[in-house]
């Protein structure tokens, strides 16, 4: 009798875990690595789900597990080509913006490029280009 107790508790937290994911949720400070007032942003890519993010250091596109990334899109057209950029070293130029003052409930549309901000960081990068820097490995 405790099994099926156990799995509806468990299944009942995925279930809220989920909700709370996909009603925005919580959102922590950007890593300590992360200057949001730069207008050039230097780290490793991985391309996922519509959006870039930003790792620190290549080793940390391996992990598993919560990232210490920063989300960021950029224009449409850019962002469909943007899978050639995964884990290679990138500069974005562009702006941050506060996820507070994204333009939709759970999205923030940049010039065509949904940013769902699966960094789950205050701020994404609003950027207008990017450079390769250097091939991953």
């Amino acid at each position: 009798m405790r099994s099926p107790l156990i799995l509806t508790g468990v299944v009942a937290g995925a279930l809220t875990l989920a909700a709370c994911a996909s009603a925005g949720g919580s959102v922590a400070p950007a890593p300590s690595w992360f200057d949001a007032s730069a207008g050039q942003f230097e780290g490793w890519a991985r391309v996922a789900n519509g959006e870039i993010r930003i790792y620190e250091q290549q080793r940390d596109l391996r992990q598993a597990g919560p990232q210490p990334c920063i989300s960021a899109a950029l224009p449409r057209n850019l962002q469909r080509a943007a899978t050639d950029l995964n884990g290679l070293k990138i500069r974005l130029t562009g702006r941050t913006l506060a996820w507070s003052e994204r333009n939709g409930d759970q999205t923030h549309d940049w010039q065509g490029s949904n940013i769902v901000n699966e960094c789950r960081r205050d701020v994404v990068i609003l950027a207008d280009s990017v450079e390769a820097l250097r091939q991953g490995g």
